[in-house]
Formats: C-alpha cells, structure tokens, sequence
C-alpha cells in the first residue's frame, strides 16, 4: 500500500504546481507543460485505475467470501432452525408423556384414594360392629361373671355349710351310735338291774317272808299284832319302791322314744342333704359347663380382638401408603413444574431468537441496502471513469468523483456504526453449541467491554484505503464454494491469501455470520 501512497502524493504534486503556476502565470503556459501535465494526469488516473481495479478485485473476493460465509451461516442457521425444532418437539413429546404420566397417576392415585376410603368405611363399620359387639360380649360376660362369681359364692358358703352339716351329721351319728349303745347298756343294765332287783328283792322278800313267818311263827303267840303291822309297812315301802322303779322305768322307756323319734329325724336330714349333695353335684356339672363355654367365648373374643388389631395395623399400613403416594403426587406435581418452567424457559428462548433473527434480518436489509448503495456508486463512478476515459480531464470531474467518494465513505461509516449490533447476534446464536449461560458469566462482559475499544481504534478511512479490505484475520476459503467463483476471483483470491500485506480487520470480522446478497460487481 506504501507505493501507491507514493503514487497519489507524486500526482497530487503536479497538480499542485499547475494550480500555483496557472495562478501565477496563466498567461505565459506552453504547449510542453501542458503535455507534461497531461501524461502526469493520465498516469496518476491510471494508477487510480489499477487500484480501483485491485480494490474491486478485493472486493469481489470479499463480497465471495461473504457469500460462502453467508451459505455457511445459512447452513448454520437452518441446522439450529432444525434442532431447535427437534429441541421443542422432543420437549413436547416429553411433556405430553409426563402430562399423560401425571393424569394416568393421577387417576390411580383417586381411584386408590377411592378404594382407600371404601375399605376404611368398611374397616370403620366393621370395627365399630366389632367393638359394639365385644362391648355387648364383654357387658355379657361380665354380668354372667358376677352372676357366677355370686353363684361360686353360694356354692362355696353351701359348700362350707354342707361340710360344717356333715361333720355336724357325722358327730351327730357318732353321738348317736354312742347314746344308743350307752342307751342299750343302760337299758341292758336296768333290765338286768331290775331283773336281778326283782330277784333280789323276790329273795328278800322271801327270805323276809320267810323270816317273818318265823318271826310271825315265834313272835305270833306275842306280838301278831306290832308283826302284822310292821310286815305291812314293810310292804307298802316296798310297793312304793316297786312303783318308783316302774316310774324310772317310764321315764327310760319315754327316753328312748325321744331318742328313736331324733334318729328318725337326722336320717331325714341326712336324706335331705344327701339329695341336696346330689342337686348340688348336678349344678356345678352345669356351671363347669357353663364356665367352659365362657372361656371358649372369652378365646374367640380374643381372636376377635387379635383380628381387630390385625386390621388397625393394616388400616395403618394403607395410611402410610396413601401418604406415600401423596408425596409421589407432591414430587410428581413438582416434577411437572420444573417441566413447565422447562417449556416456559424454551418458549422464552425460542421467542428471544424469533426476535433476534427479525432483528438480523432488519440489519441483513439495511446491510443489503448499504451494499446496493455502494454498488451503485461504484457503477456510477466506473461509468464516469469509462467516460472521462474517452474525454479529457475536468476539474469538475474531479470534484464529483470526490463527493461521491465521500458519499460512499460516509455510507459505509454508517454501516460500520450498526455493526456492533450484528457482533451481539452471532455470539447470541453461538450459545446453544457452547457451555449453558450460567457456566460463562466471567467470560461475557469483557467480550462486550472490548468491542466499543475495537471500534474506536479502527481507523475508518485512509489515504487510498476505505477501511473495507481484511487487514488482520486471515480468512480461509471453502474449496467446495471457490468451484462456483469465476477463473478471475479464485485467481484473485489465491493472491490474497499468498500476499502478507492482507489482513481481516476487526470490524469486518461482524460481518462473517450475516447472508449477503449473492451480486457480482464485475458482472454487472
């Protein structure tokens, strides 16, 4: 770029000294100067010639690699277009399979609650009927109890009487059989006592007769009459004897019918209470039974309440499940509010890049306006060369060539001002195929802080430079895209590449990820 420089200020020079001569001595100009100047002109817009020639070569290698990056970047755009596609059909394929999930638990889960309700009715119905009647059995068996309890009480006070009756019966037997044997020894004693007092007294009374006699005998001749006396007397005590033996006599005999007539009522007695013994015998058979059929009822009542704690522990059980399948329903209901808040964040993103591509496509307009702007000024300023070619040189010329240069200049200078807005989108839309946003937070901002540093110390316009030529980067071009260029742009673009002088500068770099309208400036 150094001689070309050269080449400008070597004909800005000339011209410079035509002027101050035409001002100093416009009258005393010859025919050499002026052919002089002429080849001098003709030279210095010949050099402009060839450099506006190398500036459109580079341009149209430029505007080629802008094509190939612009199919690229379509290429790009359609494969993130699609995957964002398959991204949202997959998210909703997934949501209606966990929506499709949620309402078939969700309908287990009612119907589960259903069958849990309906057994805990039954199990509640079933375990008052229990209770109410465990109660009645035990209400039951508790007034049997006391009834028995009474009963046993009875028996046993009878039992305690009928052992005190039965030693008493014993005693009395005893004490019978042994005043009946003291009785028929006193009777057998009597009898023979009044047996042999009768003899006795038959001998004394005989001997005493008999002595009386003797006595009457020797004392009948003296004293009959004190002998008669006295054996009278004698018989009357006797008699009086006789009748108090035949009273005490009575009196046994009265005895031993009052002793005959109790004997006869302790065998009565104990008759009666042998056949008390016997009723008795046959009740406690009864209340053995009925204290067997007790304790059986009071074992099933058992088991009763075993199988009624068996079913509180399974109640309990079916609680803790129901309670285990709220909480899937609760991690559940949360898990498709993460899905929701997936969906949401997806449908948020998706409209973000909705709007950045209009903002793109906006921008890709105004781009593709500028662009046809400088196509045209370039058209018209080759049509103004092509014509001046033929004619000669016009101050006037010169002056519209440098406005509308200017124009250009200016025209890309605001291009170049939007272009910080097309470096946002690009590094947007890299994004999804990079790290999530939480994982660059640290790596963003000096990213956007040096942007504006960029721009700022891009010179726009140089002498002999637009600022449109690659000045840094080096852009590798796709084989497969030079095959589509013309023989004269691969040939140009291979001399780009094996000249050092050419570099990307940093604000052509923006425009790699934009699609360009695909217009050759050599063929129009």
């Amino acid at each position: 770029m150094a001689p070309k420089k050269k080449a400008t200020q070597g004909a800005k020079e000339p011209e410079v000294k035509k002027k101050k001569g035409g001002k100093k001595d416009a009258s005393t100009a010859n025919k050499p100067m002026e052919m002089t100047l002429g080849e001098e002109i003709r030279e210095f817009y010949h050099i402009q010639i060839r450099d506006l020639e190398d500036r459109l070569a580079r341009y149209q290698r430029k505007w080629d690699e802008l094509a190939v990056q612009e199919k690229l970047f379509r290429q790009e755009f359609e494969q993130l277009a699609n995957n964002k596609k398959e991204i949202v059909a997959f998210l909703k394929r997934t949501l209606n399979q966990r929506v499709d999930e949620i309402t078939d638990l969700n309908e287990q889960l009612q119907s589960l609650q259903l069958a849990k309700e309906m057994e805990k009715d039954a199990f509640e119905a079933q375990l008052a009927q229990v209770r109410h009647e465990f109660q009645e059995t035990k209400d039951q068996l508790t007034t049997e109890n006391i009834i028995l309890g009474g009963k046993l009480a009875a028996l046993e006070e009878f039992r305690l009487q009928k052992e005190e009756l039965t030693e008493k019966f014993v005693s009395l037997e005893d004490q019978l059989r042994k005043q009946e044997s003291e009785y028929k020894d006193y009777v057998y004693n009597l009898e023979k006592k009044s047996v042999l007092d009768k003899d006795r007294l038959r001998k004394e009374i005989i001997q005493r007769v008999n002595l009386v006699a003797t006595e009457f005998r020797k004392v009948a001749t003296n004293q009959m009459w004190d002998t008669t006396k006295r054996a009278i007397m004698e018989n009357n005590t006797v008699t009086l004897q006789l009748s108090k033996i035949s009273q005490q006599g009575m009196q046994l005999l009265q005895e031993n019918e009052q002793l005959k007539d109790t004997q006869d009522k302790l065998c009565k007695q104990l008759d009666l209470l042998e056949n008390t013994q016997k009723v008795m015998a046959r009740h406690s058979r009864g209340h053995h039974k009925v204290i067997l059929m007790l304790t059986e009822k009071c074992r099933e009542q058992q088991q009763g309440r075993a199988e009624a704690e068996r079913l509180c522990l399974r109640l309990s059980q079916l609680e803790q499940s129901l309670g285990q399948l709220q909480h899937d329903h609760q991690a559940l209901r949360s898990q498709r509010d993460q899905l929701n808040l997936q969906l949401e964040r997806q449908q948020a993103k998706a409209q973000r890049l909705q709007r950045e591509l209009t903002e793109e496509q906006k921008v890709r307009a105004s781009l593709e306006t500028a662009l046809a702007q400088a196509t045209s000024f370039l058209q018209d300023i080759l049509q103004m060369q092509s014509d001046e070619e033929g004619g000669n040189f016009d101050v006037v010329f010169q002056l519209q060539l440098k406005e509308m240069l200017q124009q250009l200049l200016t025209m890309l200078s605001s291009a170049l001002v939007l272009s910080p807005q097309l470096a946002v989108c690009p590094r947007r839309k890299s994004q999804p195929h990079g790290p999530p946003k939480e994982s660059q937070p640290s790596t963003q901002p000096p990213r956007m802080g040096s942007l504006p540093q960029q721009l700022s110390s891009i010179t726009p316009y140089q002498p002999g430079d637009l600022g449109l030529v690659p000045r840094r980067a080096h852009i590798p071009p796709n084989p497969e895209d030079l095959r589509l260029l013309s023989h004269t742009t691969r040939v140009g673009t291979f001399q780009v590449h094996s000249c050092p002088e050419i570099h990307t500068s940093g604000s052509l770099k923006r425009f790699k990820k934009f699609s360009l309208p695909e217009v050759s400036l050599l063929s129009k």
